[in-house]
């Protein structure tokens, strides 16, 4: 009889545990040197047999997280020539929030064998629904999905949870329905703002938002906002919410619409002397802010302090001004981490948030 190496030994014991039930489909085999001081064998022998494991189609190795049980029918019936892909859709990206998200998710899809197909919606459900069904007819084995802005969701992000697709949400959730959600903690963002701008001085603080009330992070922010101002016992100098102007073109470029112009102008006049500091929701109305301070002579940092979720870091001048950075890697790397997982057959976790900083 030949001699049996230690990690054909090691790779037959988990094979054999696999198949018997005792780590199912989607469970997280334990860590390596939990199965070093099992086996009494080396670090290098494990890795030899856990990498079998993988060419073998029974587990997926996700580098820094370890190894997952695969589902069994889905690994049977993998080709050696068969494309891996990851769809990803997104609402829109910019500097001040995505790229560097999207960059890290091409990243992280490579290093686990993956090509990640990349789509937007650019705000239009319609379109959302359209590049799902484009990512489906390419036969990708997960999505991930940037949510259009709105109080319903796309049927096809319902569809895809109704037919058990690995499927992970990033920058909002589904109310009611259990799908993956990665997304930053919004009311901790603004909350930080609010106490940042406290220990500057400021107690008259007002909040600028947008009318998409509906939405889970815009209600989030507002949230936290309302309640550390409450906290801290300062004063609410009110909530100014700008109408968006919709469309795809105001996703494009970072004109603010007129209509979100005079209405800041309104605000500003009505309520310049009740307030030392602004918060903006978000970085994509601070240009209607700012032109809005330009027509009503308020000098930004000087008579009023301007924060915001969000700057554009890539400007030539950089940050202008006091703001929590969304930690877009963090998101990117959790994100991928739970589609791989439910690729795998796993559960994981429902929510997770991510926390920013200033």
């Amino acid at each position: 009889m030949g001699k049996v190496f230690l990690y054909q030994k090691v790779y037959e014991e988990l094979l054999e545990r696999i198949q018997n039930g005792t780590y199912p489909p989607g469970e997280k085999l334990p860590a390596d040197e939990e199965l070093c001081r099992e086996f009494s064998v080396s670090a290098i022998t494990v890795k030899k047999a856990l990498e079998m494991l993988a060419e073998s189609g029974c587990v997926k190795r996700v580098p820094g997280n370890g190894s997952f049980v695969r589902k069994q029918e889905k690994a049977a019936g993998e080709k050696g020539g068969k494309d891996h892909l990851l769809g990803l859709v997104l609402e829109h990206v910019s500097t001040p929030f995505g790229l560097e998200m999207m960059y890290r998710m091409d990243c992280l899809a490579k290093k686990t064998g993956y090509s990640l197909i990349v789509r937007f919606s650019y705000g239009d459900r319609e379109r959302e629904t359209e590049e799902i069904h484009f990512l489906m007819s390419l036969h990708v084995d997960g999505m991930i999905i940037m949510p259009c802005h709105g109080k319903n969701y796309s049927p096809a992000i319902l569809q895809l949870y109704l037919d058990d697709f690995p499927v992970v949400l990033i920058d909002k959730k589904m109310k009611g329905i259990p799908v993956p959600s990665v997304r930053t903690d919004n009311k901790a963002a603004t909350a930080a703002l609010v106490r940042a701008l406290a220990e500057d001085g400021c107690r008259r603080i007002a909040l600028f938002t947008t009318e998409d009330t509906e939405a889970i992070s815009v209600q989030e922010r507002r949230n936290g906002f309302i309640n550390e101002m409450e906290r801290l016992g300062l004063t609410e100098a009110g909530i100014c919410v700008l109408p968006s102007g919709g469309g795809k073109e105001s996703l494009l470029d970072n004109h603010p619409c007129p209509e979100a112009i005079q209405a800041a102008v309104w605000f500003l006049e009505k309520g310049r002397t009740e307030m030392d500091a602004i918060i903006a929701e978000e970085y994509g109305i601070v240009p209607a802010i700012t032109a809005a301070a330009g027509k009503v002579g308020i000098s930004l940092d000087k008579e009023i302090r301007l924060a915001c979720v969000d700057e554009d870091y890539l400007a030539p001048y950089g940050p202008a001004f006091l703001h929590v950075k969304q930690d877009e890697a963090a998101i990117a790397e959790k994100a991928v981490e739970v589609l791989l997982g439910r690729i795998a057959g796993g559960r994981g976790e429902e929510e997770i948030l991510i926390v920013s900083k200033i």
